[in-house]
């Protein structure tokens, strides 16, 4: 019986060896597919961190443009065009990725660099389609509307509330924010004065 043993046991050698072997080579792997999805979702995380970071830095850039808005507002200043101070009385669809068009107002930038090292720069548009004044014959401009159109008896004027109101001019504020790893962020909003 000692005979037999001995022959099914030299049959038997090696043969576990070779399946421990293919299943170490599949962990090996997975471990290598497992790593290297992890490095890849760290440099997705790392890239949201910085593009919320230009997002956030935005802000700074909307409200420079609203402080140089008021303090020019009432002046001829908002009925021309003036690149070099980044107003434009015209409303336009620039090419927003031209460096050219950014860097023709160097006082429009609100910091060389923040503390995440964002770069802020903004430009203004009104919303009209002609320079001068936004009461000119031929010029149209987006104004908050002076009365309803329950005023009007429109057919929203069932119990309908009659608004009315100063005129008012719409501008746009458009900021761009180049931030670290080549991160950029553009942000519009609009403003009413």
């Amino acid at each position: 019986m000692n005979g037999r043993r001995r022959k099914g046991l030299q049959y038997q050698r090696g043969a576990v060896l070779m399946v421990v072997l293919v299943a170490l080579v599949a962990m090996l792997i997975s471990v290598i597919a497992l790593s290297r999805s992890m490095d890849t979702h760290q440099l997705v995380a790392g890239n949201l961190a910085f593009r919320n970071s230009t997002v956030h830095s935005s802000d700074a850039g909307v409200q420079g443009a609203v402080q140089w808005m008021l303090g020019t507002a009432g002046t001829n200043l908002l009925n021309s065009n003036a690149p070099n101070r980044g107003y434009f009385a015209v409303i336009a669809e620039p090419n927003w990725d031209d460096e050219a068009f950014w860097s023709g107002c160097p006082t429009c930038l609100v910091n060389a660099a923040d503390a995440a090292g964002n770069q802020v720069q903004w430009v203004i548009h009104r919303m009209c389609s002609a320079e001068g004044n936004y009461n000119a014959a031929g010029n149209s401009c987006s104004l908050l509307a002076a009365t309803s159109p329950a005023a009007s008896g429109g057919s929203f004027s069932s119990d309908a509330f009659n608004f009315t109101g100063t005129a008012q001019n719409y501008y746009r504020v458009t900021v761009r924010v180049l931030g670290p790893r080549n991160t950029s962020t553009l942000v519009q909003a609009f403003v009413s004065l």
